[in-house]
């Protein structure tokens, strides 16, 4: 019998390549390692052949995250130490308890806007915990964790709404802090602080 046809070569995986772009570089800002201005250098980096719009997509959607994400912290300050005070994050090695964290947040089967931005956000708070502990040069890791739970779990999802784009869109008009409230719930689940968050934010 003939060979094998060999499988033709896969393309680039753009959801990744773009979530993983969004996710750095929110936390490098947040972490006070990339200033905002400096976004018009990464440009290049997303505006490959055959991706015509990428970078605009990419540039509103992390106008969104920060507007969004910045708001999130603000407001869920306390909490988000509580969280991070029971996960004693100190080196790259402890970083994987994120990947928990991310999976308890989508236990139970919902998946929505306000709790992916939610999980950023508080990847993005760890980020400002590693680079005051001068542990800096993990924040690509960390990026890369919070990438991969959402890419390798959510794909389907998020290309069911549209991806980046999608997010960028639903922020125009939602208000997400129903699903805060479910994330901050969740993750104090994982981290043992549910009673006292309970009360915090009810």
């Amino acid at each position: 019998s003939p060979p094998a046809t060999p499988p033709e070569p896969q393309s680039p995986d753009e959801l990744r390549r773009d979530s993983l772009e969004l996710i750095s570089r929110y936390l490098r800002e947040a972490a006070g390692e990339a200033e905002p201005a400096a976004k018009k250098l990464f440009s290049g980096l997303l505006c490959g052949p055959g991706r015509p719009g990428g970078a605009a997509v990419t540039e509103k959607a992390l106008e969104t995250l920060r507007r969004v994400g910045d708001g999130i912290m603000r407001k869920h300050e306390l909490a988000f130490q509580g969280m991070l005070r029971k996960l004693e994050i100190q080196k790259e090695e402890d970083l994987e308890s994120v990947s928990e964290v991310a999976a308890q947040v989508f236990s139970d089967g919902v998946t929505n806007w306000g709790r992916v931005v939610t999980l950023i956000s508080f990847g993005a708070f760890v980020a400002k915990h590693l680079k005051n502990i001068k542990q800096e040069r993990c924040i690509p890791s960390l990026a890369g964790i919070i990438t991969d739970a959402l890419v390798s779990s959510k794909r389907e999802w998020l290309l069911s709404q549209g991806g980046w784009e999608g997010f960028v869109d639903f922020f125009r008009v939602e208000d997400v802090e129903g699903s805060i409230r479910n994330v901050l719930m969740a993750v104090a689940g994982f981290a043992g602080l549910g009673a006292s968050l309970a009360y915090m934010i009810r």
